[in-house]
């Protein structure tokens, strides 16, 4: 439900902000993941395929959101540009 998951994503930035605690999420909903993360992790088979700050990460992609990267990230467009370059 979007209110509740709103609403329990705002407690998790009040808790962060107020306690100085790191929070670890584990998300495939990439704009709960912009919204809360300062660094994301992309996985892909159970390895790391990229990781960096969701800003730096939209750069290096050329896109305009995380779900954009993630879903280039899963379908290897990544590879196919570096191997372009």
């Amino acid at each position: 439900d979007p209110d509740t998951a709103d609403w329990v994503r705002g407690r998790l930035e009040r808790y962060r902000a107020e306690s100085g605690a790191t929070v670890l999420l584990a998300s495939h909903n990439m704009t709960e993941v912009e919204r809360l993360c300062e660094r994301v992790i992309m996985l892909k088979r159970g390895r790391i395929e990229d990781d960096d700050s969701p800003v730096r990460l939209l750069a290096r992609y050329g896109r305009d959101t995380l779900e954009e990267v993630f879903l280039d990230v899963a379908r290897g467009r990544r590879e196919a540009r570096e191997a372009a370059q």
